[in-house]
């Protein structure tokens, strides 16, 4: 199992608790520190209803601080974006990842809907975009 799915295993199941009791959910980051822990990042800000973006940002700030003691990170955040396999606009937990190891960062594309029960579920056809670095730059 790569460390992006590590990441992905461990965080999915508490993203996919927020989607059912809220029906949303601020960005939140996991990281795998160099001695193979998986641990939740956050950043402190005095925001009453904080844009993604701007926690999307202070994530960013926060895990490129520390870098040298993560091997991979991933920050979670929900999208609407257009679903490349059916064409149609939908709801995804979007997920940036990245790690030391790799040329590249990827961000992978969790299609979902919530039922009348406030079930999540998930599509099985998901997708992932190839970005440069952010995170471990040098």
């Amino acid at each position: 199992m790569t460390d992006h799915e590590r990441l992905i295993k461990s965080t999915l199941p508490f993203v996919e608790d927020l989607l059912k009791n809220y029906g949303e959910f601020f960005p939140l980051a996991s990281a795998i520190t160099t001695n193979d822990s998986i641990v939740q990042v956050g950043t402190y800000g005095c925001y009453d209803k904080p844009l993604s973006d701007s926690l999307i940002s202070d994530l960013k700030i926060a895990l490129r601080a520390k870098m040298n003691e993560y091997q991979t990170i991933a920050i979670f955040y929900n999208v609407r974006v257009v679903d490349p396999n059916t064409e149609l606009k939908t709801d995804a937990v979007a997920i940036f990842t990245e790690s030391k190891t790799e040329v590249s960062s990827f961000t992978f594309y969790y299609p979902y809907f919530l039922t009348n029960e406030n079930k999540v579920k998930f599509s099985f056809l998901n997708w992932k975009d190839a970005t440069p670095k952010e995170i471990f730059i040098v």
